[in-house]
């Protein structure tokens, strides 16, 4: 299971809360309502940590995975995506960080956030 980000912690205190898959954990998460809507995120890492991983829009309903970032460098800790990469259609989605161009392995993902058409 992937950790989820809690607003409650923050910078390395959520880093070391599950090391058993040796990845990211996600600690900051942000939806910029702008034209277009664009998240920000941040994340923490560990030595071994992969050197990078993917990121994708997650639709909550359909579980459908749409690649919004190929290449993360890991060692960067924080990043901004535009919603281009949805299709225009609303509804409710998660960012999930994976294993590099691997969606069936988690890191970590968001809380649910929705989009809408006006987004776009």
């Amino acid at each position: 299971m992937a950790q989820v980000a809690d607003p409650a912690h923050t910078g390395r205190q959520v880093a070391d809360l599950d090391r058993r898959n040796d990845g990211i954990a996600l600690i900051e998460f942000h939806v910029v309502r702008a034209h277009p809507t664009y998240v920000k995120y941040k994340w923490s890492s560990h030595k071994r940590s992969p050197k990078k991983f993917t990121a994708w829009f997650r639709n909550v309903q359909t579980q459908e995975h749409y690649k919004a970032e190929q290449t993360v460098w890991t060692s960067d800790g924080h990043d901004f995506i535009r919603i281009s990469s949805l299709p225009r259609r609303s509804g409710e989605y998660q960012l999930v960080l994976t294993e590099y161009n691997n969606y069936s392995n988690d890191y970590a993902h968001s809380s649910n956030f929705w989009i809408r058409l006006s987004d776009f």
